[in-house]
């Protein structure tokens, strides 16, 4: 029995060994960080981090576990030798999984939960940049795993051989000893799994007991949250279910002494919905508040054309007109002069099929929440901006220069409700055309936008969506090389400066269009680019946003607290259309209080000025105020300021979620035709 248990101790820490290792990797990757951290909360991240590894390793080798230590089958040779090959195969796989995911945290800042399923139509596109860009450390990452191989195939053989030569006992003793080792290695996994003998089982959250959300992160591996949205989702424990239980003590929601509101009622759902909707310029739907209209009519309408350019991973970092710097888009800033410029817009995502549901489609982001991901939120009724305008006589286009397939976009686009999609399979492919990794360069494909917006019939509603700024960053000439291998990030900005050329040689085109003048131009970011932005929450979400039409849009600039949520009902609010939408968003010409609310993997932050707030929901996590000092945590013991502003936005956040959680679960986002 004690062999059999040190045996069953080593294949669970052979993984944990590895998974260790791997978290070495991911820190020393990402060392800078963690340059804030002091040595005793980096040691304890890991020690915590141990907690989470073993939990991991128990959880997908138990089924292998189990069946290896089958009482009378545990001694069967081959038997055992089939078990063992196929943890060994199991076990390589996730390493590999892993190692993907600590490479994922350099654009998405978390680990992966449910992305994988949008990653399977561009495996090949993956696989190529994996090998342009991290060939070196795909060589080491191959080597560490020859390693663990010999290892465990060293361990496997010591086993088998024990068992060839007799060593267990057989009989009724070694039938007593098989029981009593089954039993005991079901314990252990049993405590493993639960992450030890506490009353709940160990959680996502548990990472995050200091207030550094990076230290976090660095406890965990893709591994184990993936494994855990997996469960939750199987187990009814969806993205939304989580939030049936919340209450809400807004004090805009319930009278001063009463019992907390669910948040389901009426006095609730008008203090969330003077958050979206705009007071006295719009009216919704009796029953279905989040299906509205303006109040203009049939003769105040404009019957403008709408272009929106969907710019890959710009942050506002990097643009001058937003005082960033370096700057790579000198285009941008003077086409900003001209046009309405929004200085503190946020992204409602971190990755592009995120950033386009929430541009377009206007509907939330979070926990797993995205509307080109399937699930409760693709299957609730939307009246989305493509039906609005389809409706209303315009012809639809959206335009990308990848596969038709990548990232998930053909069925999101299809849910949005665009006629014609525009795709790498539409273009012809010659030399300098197409980028060899994503599809067609930039420039090619904005300029083929432009040659479709000449012929189609007006108005028309276009999206234009870029790749070139997307990693690895390929530009297909040296004449955009502006910054040198001293600048920081050097080959993103540079193909940010393409991309930015690329759009100036769209509007040279455009202008001496017939199309140009009695067209709205929107030019907006689907995120930020993750590894530059991640020195503060401000950086990480901030994104460059311009409203450009000089005969209809006057110049200036919007102070205000903006994201991408607010995209269509701003559209529609500019073109005075009367028709009904559903959105989670409101026009950035309301006058109301505005807040946003982002996603950051499990966890929230919530926008409202001055303040970016960081929280799980039940805990906050930090306090930041972006108009003095957005990288310095406001939250310390004792600081009763922060402590009310904190719990103030972690009500408005539960009332938001709740309230929404009830239109989808009940699907009273817009009424059945």
């Amino acid at each position: 029995m004690k062999q059999k248990l040190r045996f069953l101790f080593a294949l669970v820490l052979i993984f944990v060994a590895a998974l260790f290792l791997s978290r070495v990797y991911f820190f020393l990757k990402y060392s800078a960080t963690f340059s804030g951290a002091d040595l005793s909360s980096i040691a304890l991240s890991f020690l915590r981090g141990t907690r989470f590894d073993l939990s991991t390793a128990s959880i997908m080798a138990s089924p292998f576990l189990v069946a290896l230590f089958l009482p009378i089958l545990s001694k069967n040779r081959r038997y055992v030798q089939a078990v063992l090959y196929s943890l060994l195969i199991w076990y390589v796989l996730l390493l590999i999984y892993n190692y993907i995911d600590i490479h994922y945290y350099e654009f998405a800042q978390r680990h992966l939960t449910f992305e994988l399923e949008n990653s399977l139509n561009d495996t090949q596109t993956l696989f190529r940049i994996g090998i342009k860009r991290y060939l070196v450390e795909i060589v080491g990452f191959l080597i560490f795993l020859a390693g663990f191989v010999g290892v465990f195939v060293k361990l496997a053989r010591d086993f088998k051989r024990r068992i060839e030569e007799g060593y267990f006992p057989k009989g009724l003793k070694g039938l007593g000893l098989d029981v009593g080792a089954f039993l005991l290695t079901a314990a252990f996994l049993v405590v493993a799994i639960r992450g030890g003998f506490q009353s709940k089982p160990m959680g996502v959250r548990n990472a995050f007991s200091s207030e550094s959300v990076e230290l976090g992160i660095l406890s965990l591996n893709g591994i184990y949250t993936t494994f855990n949205a997996l469960a939750e989702s199987r187990d009814g424990r969806d993205p939304l279910i989580h939030l049936k239980s919340l209450t809400c003590s807004d004090p805009s929601c319930s009278p001063a002494g009463s019992a907390a509101d669910t948040c389901s009622g009426p006095s609730c759902q008008k203090a969330v919905l003077r958050k979206i909707v705009a007071d006295g310029k719009e009216r919704g739907d009796d029953g279905y508040p989040l299906y509205r209209r303006f109040n203009y009519t049939p003769g105040e309408r404009r019957p403008l054309n709408v272009v929106i350019f969907i710019m890959e991973s710009w942050s506002a970092k990097f643009v001058g007109a937003l005082n960033g710097g370096p700057d790579a888009t000198p285009f941008f800033n003077e086409l900003a002069k001209e046009g309405l410029l929004l200085t503190n817009c946020f992204a409602n995502a971190q990755r592009s099929i995120e950033g386009l549901s929430a541009l377009l489609g206007s509907a939330p982001v979070w926990k797993g929440v995205v509307l080109g991901q399937g699930g409760l939120l693709y299957q609730t009724r939307l009246e989305t901006i493509g039906s609005v305008f389809k409706n209303a006589g315009y012809e639809t286009l959206f335009v990308h220069g990848g596969r038709h397939g990548s990232m998930g976009f053909d069925g999101l686009v299809k849910r949005i409700g665009f006629e014609r999609h525009l795709s790498r399979e539409d273009f012809e492919i010659r030399d300098g055309v197409d980028d060899g990794v994503w599809g067609i360069y930039d420039e090619h494909a904005f300029l083929r936008a432009h040659q479709e917006l000449e012929k189609i019939k007006r108005p028309f509603f276009a999206t234009i969506y870029s790749l070139s700024s997307h990693t690895p960053y390929n530009i297909p000439s040296k004449e955009y090389e502006r910054f040198g291998p001293s600048i920081p990030y050097r080959d993103f900005l540079n193909s940010v400066v393409y991309s930015d050329a690329s759009l100036k040689k769209f509007f040279q085109a455009a202008r001496e269009s017939s199309y140009f003048k009695e067209t709205l131009f929107v030019v907006v970011a689907d995120h930020t680019e993750g590894p530059s932005t991640g020195g503060n929450l401000y950086e990480a979400y901030r994104i460059p946003c311009l409203l450009y039409g000089p005969a209809f849009v006057p110049p200036g600039r919007v102070e205000e607290v903006v994201s991408q949520l607010d995209i269509v009902p701003t559209v529609i609010d500019l073109l005075r259309i009367s028709a009904p939408y559903t959105s989670w968003g409101k026009s950035i010409f309301a006058k109301e209080e505005r807040m946003a609310i982002l996603p950051r993997g499990d966890f929230f932050v919530v926008v409202k000025a001055p303040y970016l707030f960081l929280t799980d929901i039940g805990s906050p996590m930090g306090l930041y105020n972006f108009k003095t000092d957005p990288a310095k945590d406001l939250l310390n013991p004792g600081d009763k300021e922060a402590a009310r502003v904190s719990e103030e936005l972690g009500e408005e956040l539960r009332g938001y979620l709740r309230f929404s959680y009830e239109m989808i679960m009940n699907n009273k986002v817009r009424p059945p035709y």
